[in-house]
């Protein structure tokens, strides 16, 4: 294997590690977070974690006892929602900069990089016996 393919081959396999362990510390981060929202009354607190999974209804008067039953279901559906958006929000935050590098992680593993186009010529000219590319 010619040295400058060895290299880039290396790099290609550094950025992906790099990228692994990026979105594995994303991941975490993700999973350490949680959205809490409290209703405009202040009458009920939801948390909700990355899975949108709620882990936490608080009451946090007796108003719920009193309210009309569809009162009731519209705050809940209300604050749920809001707390999922809150999460949702999160994860772009979280992972908005990896998606961002994902484009030149697949440039280099597919050989789409400015460094393939500079020496994109020299492949045209090529004998055919170098890495089976290059002309006839």
């Amino acid at each position: 294997m010619a040295d400058w393919l060895a290299e880039q081959l290396h790099q290609t396999m550094a950025a992906l590690r790099d990228q692994r362990e990026r979105i594995e510390a994303a991941k975490a981060e993700l999973a350490a977070r949680t959205a809490s929202v409290t209703s405009a009354d202040r009458m009920v607190t939801v948390t909700m974690d990355a899975h949108n999974t709620v882990v936490g209804l608080k009451f946090n008067t007796t108003k719920y006892r009193s309210m009309p039953p569809e009162q009731l279901a519209r705050t809940l559906v209300e604050v749920l929602g809001r707390a999922r958006q809150q999460m949702t929000d999160a994860t772009v935050e979280i992972f908005g900069p990896l998606m961002d590098q994902r484009a030149d992680l697949r440039a280099a593993m597919t050989g789409n990089t400015e460094v393939d186009d500079v020496f994109s010529s020299i492949w045209k000219e090529a004998p055919s016996d170098v890495l089976g590319r290059g002309k006839d």
